[in-house]
């Protein structure tokens, strides 16, 4: 009998204990966290954008460095690499700086959060620019989202907000977003992620549109990224903002 329990109890020791999910979302939920962009940095150092508002059209070049959960910078250079604007993103507010005018204003996520309706803060934009998943009222969990599919039709988790709708349109095959959607009685806004590609074993887009409709008016902004790098250092200057007139955002955008 000894012989027989030794046995059994060495037979159980091999078996392999396999992941197990309770229901479809909570699979989906987590391939796509697995297979979304992650790292501690990231440096654009080439991307090429055409902006869209109303009846205007601008296209110039720009870059981006961004430390995670702590800094975020775009950099605008529409003439040969000379920097003419840059907005500095931090969790607790944003700056847009007019290097050519030498004016700059500085906002809290409140502006934000007034203009789109949604509580948009520094965590939403840093996924929503980097292709991650993200709630606007909460943590990412499997119990925000509920799982749509229809035959043919690409996946989505949609997450149901007091006021709003969050829609994230998955690449079936690669189980990774590639259209995130955020639906408020003011509007719209929509972000697309295209062509993506493994860097530094981070699977990226390289395209990037993101648009715009709020209270009747819109805009939208496509950035193709040309090379981009993650996890290492990238130099980083300040502005000395004692030398800029501080402005209302409507005088640097209207």
């Amino acid at each position: 009998m000894l012989v027989v329990v030794i046995s059994m109890s060495s037979c159980k020791t091999k078996q392999v204990a396999k992941p197990s999910f309770e229901s479809v979302v909570d699979y989906t939920v987590a391939q796509v966290l697995q297979q979304q962009p992650q790292f501690t940095s990231i440096t654009i150092s080439k991307m090429e954008v055409v902006a869209n508002y109303g009846t205007q059209q601008v296209s110039f070049r720009a870059t981006i460095k961004s430390v995670t959960d702590s800094l975020l910078v775009v950099s605008v250079q529409p003439l040969l690499g000379v920097e003419m604007f840059r907005i500095e993103f931090t969790p607790a507010s944003f700056l847009i700086i007019d290097k050519w005018n030498r004016k700059y204003t500085e906002n809290t996520y409140e502006f934000l959060r007034y203009k789109l309706g949604v509580d948009f803060n520094f965590s939403v934009l840093q996924a929503l620019l980097f292709n991650q998943l993200f709630v606007l009222d909460g943590t990412v969990s499997p119990q925000q989202f509920v799982v749509e599919t229809v035959p043919q039709e690409p996946t989505l988790l949609v997450h149901l907000g007091k006021d709003f709708i969050q829609r994230f349109e998955l690449i079936n095959k690669q189980m990774c977003v590639g259209k995130t959607e955020i639906i408020t009685d003011k509007g719209r806004l929509t972000c697309s992620y295209e062509d993506h590609k493994m860097q530094n074993f981070v699977n990226f887009p390289m395209l990037i549109n993101l648009s715009m409709q709020v209270t009747g008016k819109g805009g939208n902004v496509s950035c193709q990224v040309n090379q981009v790098e993650f996890n290492k250092p990238f130099d980083y200057t300040t502005i000395n903002l004692e030398r800029y007139e501080k402005v209302a955002f409507s005088n640097i955008i209207p």
